[in-house]
């Protein structure tokens, strides 16, 4: 029994010991090497190692790894995958188990053979740092990347390093930072200099101009007074607003005031005081430089302050002063005042430096009265008007608003203004809605409205302000009327300009002209006057000649006929002197009487009627007369004992009587005043008296009395600016 069994038994246990034996560790399928490159140093190791895994990847362990190294000369390896530097180059390391290998690749770089410190000295502060690098070279001068550096200083007490090679001041003296790499060393000598105990700014006060600079300096010290060089200073300033200063210590003036500036170094700090100043007055004009003015009215001068450079300086202060305050007085801002006539000087001072105007307080020497505005000349040949400035007619700025309404008033002025330009004028004309004037040289200006070409400056544009009439003429009279002008030159010809529509200039045709034409005829004349729409004029043998508008016979020739050329009044009277009014003529005989021709619907021939003249007619009232002047409907005469008379329309009171009624006949005008001249204009007359004086009265709608209202007067009222 126990042999069969042991029969069945043997083939059991040979399978058992086969199958035991096929049950062996599994194989290894690759090994690899961590890291697969690396760089040692000679003389220095790193650490391989390798990794067994079976062909599913699975990492075995505790499996026999062999290594090797492909360049011995290069580097070796143990036998537990430590990798020591032997020689510049490479070698590949390789790991091998059971018959599978991975391999690495190790780099031993070339050997540290010198070290240097840059800069190679410095110099810092206590407290303060300053960073050293290190360069690392190989034997053939190459730089050399990545190389461990160590520093470390010699002198603690004075400069301590750290491991990047930022050194630190700790005292005053010197230190030696050293870089050390592979054995190799450079070095660096570092000073820290003794510490900055004060700083002193030079100059300690100083003083700039605005725009201008001024150049400070800082001296730093030690604890010993010694001077420090080299040294870090900041500037600042205390008051940007008034100056400021660059990082060289270079102070500019800004605006006026002070402004400390402060110089700081090493926690020490200097200041001076800097003023600054305004850039100083080189020079003083007043303007105008001269000026007429009448008593009572003031003028405004200005005073311009520039610096060396002619550069305009503003807010400074300046003083005025004249120099005879019996003639006119001066305001702290520069407004002259006429007291007396005479002549004073204007002076404005500021900063040591004047300027100066002459000034003269004048009165009148002639008057002349237009449509709504009136013009005089006075003893120093300014001309000043006053009175509507609807066309630029005054010459002058408009100092009102007169008849002003819901929206606005027309400018005006109710008292007298200068005219613009600076002439001398012998003698001025007010016209309707334009004036003209006679220089002392026989040039003729004109001013204000020119429509019709009136001013005589070759075109038809207005003009706020005198220009010249065109043509070269030499003048010795000039009469503006409605919208033409006539003068006469100083040999004796008519010329006229502006509207031509019924033959006003005289030349024989309706074509209006915006320069001066000759009168036609030839004749040789002693005076001229300009009227509405016609002219008269009389001759140096006492002939009187009339062109122009005709319809209510206002040329005298017994007809109503127009006429582009002169035609002689009738009657043969021998005539001083003519005026052409608005639709009538009056004239003075060489003895003396009066006589008037055309409309006389208010009574303005003077005749005691109201009955039109074609031809002269004799003013009543035996009055020896010196001059009579024709207005709108209205005529005045000064006689030769220097009473004024009016006669005809006086609705605005211009016939000076004191009332609105209408004369016939010569009236004495109000106030017994004794004239040398009168002048009538539209609704308003004017006169000079023998003493110097100007009266107006009448129509004042527009401050054409110029006694600084509007209310009309029925007695002559002075114009202001006069004694």
């Amino acid at each position: 029994m126990s042999r069969i069994l042991g029969r069945l038994l043997a083939p059991v246990a040979a399978l058992l010991l086969v199958t035991c034996h096929n049950e062996g560790p599994t194989a290894v399928a690759s090994v690899t090497v961590a890291p697969p490159t690396a760089s040692v140093l000679i003389g220095l190791t790193v650490q391989l190692t390798a990794t067994t895994k079976d062909a599913n990847q699975n990492v075995l362990t505790g499996r026999v790894v062999t290594w090797a190294s492909g360049n011995t000369a290069v580097a070796t390896v143990s036998a537990t995958g430590l990798v020591t530097g032997v020689a510049p180059g490479q070698a590949t390391i390789t790991a091998t188990s059971e018959g599978q290998s991975g391999t690495a690749t190790v780099t031993v770089p070339a050997p540290v053979a010198s070290v240097t410190v840059a800069p190679l000295t410095a110099s810092v502060l206590v407290g303060q740092t300053v960073q050293l690098t290190a360069t690392t070279k190989d034997a053939n001068q190459n730089v050399l990347t990545g190389r461990v550096v160590t520093w470390a200083s010699n002198n603690t007490a004075v400069a301590t390093v750290s491991a990047t090679g930022l050194v630190t001041g700790v005292a005053q003296g010197q230190a030696t930072i050293t870089a050390t790499s592979e054995g190799q060393s450079g070095t660096a000598t570092v000073t820290v200099p003794v510490p900055v105990a004060s700083v002193t700014v030079a100059p300690p006060t100083a003083s700039v101009v605005i725009g201008q600079t001024v150049q400070l300096t800082a001296t730093t010290k030690d604890a010993n007074q010694n001077v420090l060089t080299g040294r870090v200073v900041t500037w600042a300033s205390g008051n940007t607003a008034a100056a400021t200063v660059s990082a060289t210590g270079l102070v500019t003036g800004v605006a006026q005031g002070q402004a400390t500036i402060t110089a700081t170094s090493e926690t020490k700090s200097g200041t001076a005081t800097v003023t600054v100043s305004p850039v100083p007055v080189a020079s003083v004009t007043v303007a105008p430089s001269t000026a007429s003015l009448l008593i009572g009215l003031p003028v405004q001068l200005t005073a311009t302050t520039k610096d060396a450079n002619q550069n305009v300086l503003t807010g400074r202060v300046v003083t005025w002063a004249s120099n005879n305050t019996a003639v006119a007085t001066v305001s702290a801002t520069g407004l002259v005042t006429g007291v007396a006539q005479g002549q004073a000087t204007i002076t404005a001072t500021s900063e040591g430096q004047s300027g100066t105007a002459a000034i003269a307080v004048v009165g009148f020497t002639a008057v002349s009265a237009g449509g709504l505005h009136t013009c005089g000349v006075t003893t120093n040949g300014a001309a000043f008007c006053w009175g509507i400035a609807s066309n630029g007619q005054l010459g002058g700025p408009a100092s009102d608003q007169c008849q002003v309404g819901y929206y606005s008033g027309t400018p005006c002025s109710m008292t007298p203004v200068a005219v613009a330009g600076a002439l001398t004028f012998a003698a001025v004309s007010a016209g309707n809605l334009h004036t003209c004037g006679l220089t002392t040289t026989g040039a003729a200006y004109c001013w204000g409205d020119n429509a019709q070409g009136q001013l005589g400056n070759g075109t038809t544009t207005g003009s706020g302000t005198p220009v010249a009439v065109v043509g070269g003429l030499t003048f010795a009279a000039v009469s503006a009327g409605n919208s033409f002008t006539c003068g006469l030159t100083t040999s004796s010809a008519a010329y006229c300009w502006g509207y031509n529509g019924v033959g006003e200039l005289g030349n024989g045709t309706t074509t209006s002209s915006s320069t001066p034409v000759a009168v036609a005829g030839g004749l040789t004349l002693a005076a001229v006057s300009a009227g509405d729409s016609h002219a008269c004029a009389v001759t140096t043998g006492s002939a009187a000649y009339c062109w122009g508008a005709n319809r209510s016979a206002q040329l005298g020739d017994g007809t109503g006929t127009n006429r582009s050329t002169p035609v002689a009044v009738a009657g043969g009277l021998t005539f001083a002197v003519v005026s052409a009014g608005f639709v009538h003529t009056c004239a003075v005989t060489t003895s003396g009487a009066a006589y008037c021709w055309g409309t006389n619907d208010a009574g303005e021939l003077g005749d005691g009627t109201t009955i039109d003249s074609r031809t002269p007619g004799a003013v009543v009232g035996a009055l020896t007369f010196q001059v009579a002047t024709a207005g709108g409907s209205y005529t005045c005469g000064v006689t030769t004992a220097a009473a004024g008379y009016c006669w005809g329309a006086s609705s605005s009171g211009q016939l000076g009587t004191g009332s609105t009624n209408t004369s016939f006949v010569p009236a004495a005008v109000s106030g017994s005043l004794s004239f040398a001249s009168l002048s009538a204009g539209g609704s308003h007359t004017c006169g000079r008296t023998t003493g110097g004086t100007v009266y107006c009265w009448g129509d004042n709608s527009y401050g054409e009395l110029g006694n600084g209202s509007m209310t009309n007067s029925v007695v002559p009222v002075r114009v202001l600016g006069q004694p």
